[in-house]
């Protein structure tokens, strides 16, 4: 996956969140120069699957001959797809990294759920309630 993925041309566009993710590997993580290009490639990568599933959505939300309860089937299941792919994605950043750089990938970039349920969606990095 991380070859293919390596090849992909930099012409896709990262959403906001997946651009901040990248951005605090990038600034939190000391990297070598191929960690970068391989996490870089791996953004894209994923990008692109990603915005094709939700074109896959737009579609489904504009056919008319769709009922309701089809629909929100439909998509529930494409959303499940984004979200393996995130999974994927994850699992892939990581075995990029060094043992030491996964530690700090894990407590400064991605951190568990917090324990502490409170509203409003944010960047659990950053966070007050989250941190504890």
């Amino acid at each position: 996956m991380l070859l293919t993925v390596s090849k992909i041309g930099n012409s896709q566009e990262l959403s906001p969140a997946d651009e901040r993710k990248k951005g605090t590997i990038f600034k939190e993580i000391d990297l070598t120069p191929q960690q970068e290009v391989m996490i870089d490639s791996l953004f894209t990568g994923y990008a692109l699957e990603l915005n094709a599933i939700d074109t896959r959505i737009d579609s489904l939300e504009a056919d008319p001959k769709l009922t309701e309860d089809q629909l929100l089937v439909r998509i529930n299941v494409l959303n499940q797809e984004k979200k393996d792919l995130k999974e994927v994605r994850e699992l892939d950043i990581k075995s990029v990294l060094r043992p030491e750089q996964v530690t700090l990938y894990d407590e400064k970039v991605a951190p568990q759920k917090p324990k502490v349920l409170h509203f409003g969606i944010h960047n659990r990095a950053d966070c007050n309630v989250c941190d504890k």
